[in-house]
C-alpha cells in the first residue's frame, strides 16, 4: 500500500533548550557529495493557516516546505549537518514573520559555520582535529533566550578533539 502524507501525522520536536547528539561516519562520503541532516517546519500553511499540499511541488512530499522553496512554500529551516568527508557545515534559516502560520519569505542563504575557515580542523587524515576517516560525535545545542530560539551550537568530538561552531550572532 502506498503511504500517503497527513499534515496531523508530522512528528513535531520541541528541540528549544534542548540538544540532538548522533555519531556519523562519513569516511567513504567525499567531495561533490553531500549528507544532509536538516529540520523542516512542516506541514506548510496556506495564507489561512490550514495545511496545503502545494501545488508545484519539484518531487516533495505533499506538505513539503523549506527556507530555499524547493516544494513551492516557504517554512523556517535548520540545517544540522551538510557534510562530507573534506566539509562540515551547520546553517538557520529564517523567514519573515508568519501570519497565520504562513510564511512569504524566507533567508536561502541563512546563517552558515563551517569547518572550512578553520585551516586542519576537519579533513580525512590525522594531520586534521576531526580525522574524517574515523567516525565522530556530532552535538547540535538549540540556544533559548526568554523562549525564543536565540542561536544553535554545533560541536564536533573525536577522542578527546573538539571542533565548534557559534551561531550566536544570527539576527
Amino acid at each position: 500500500k502506498e503511504k500517503t502524507w497527513e499534515p496531523d501525522n508530522i512528528e513535531e520536536f520541541k528541540l528549544l533548550g534542548n540538544i540532538i547528539s548522533y555519531t556519523v561516519d562519513l569516511s567513504k562520503v567525499g567531495c561533490a557529495c553531500n549528507l544532509a541532516f536538516y529540520l523542516i517546519s512542516m506541514p506548510a500553511r496556506d495564507m489561512q493557516g490550514n495545511p496545503s499540499a502545494g501545488t508545484n511541488r519539484q518531487g516533495q512530499p505533499p506538505y513539503y516546505c523549506d527556507a530555499n522553496m524547493v516544494g513551492g512554500q516557504w517554512c523556517p529551516e535548520i540545517d544540522i549537518m551538510e557534510a562530507n568527508n573534506h566539509a562540515f557545515q551547520a546553517t538557520l534559516h529564517r523567514c519573515d514573520p508568519a501570519v497565520n502560520h504562513h510564511y512569504s519569505f524566507c533567508d536561502r542563504g541563512g546563517c552558515e559555520q563551517t569547518t572550512r575557515t578553520k585551516a586542519n580542523a576537519y579533513g580525512p587524515g590525522s594531520d586534521y582535529n576531526i580525522d574524517t576517516t574515523h567516525p565522530f560525535d556530532v552535538e547540535t545545542e538549540f540556544l533559548k533566550n526568554d523562549g525564543m530560539l536565540s542561536g544553535m551550537r554545533t560541536t564536533l568530538r573525536q577522542e578527546g578533539r573538539v571542533e565548534v561552531m557559534e551561531h550566536s550572532n544570527c539576527n
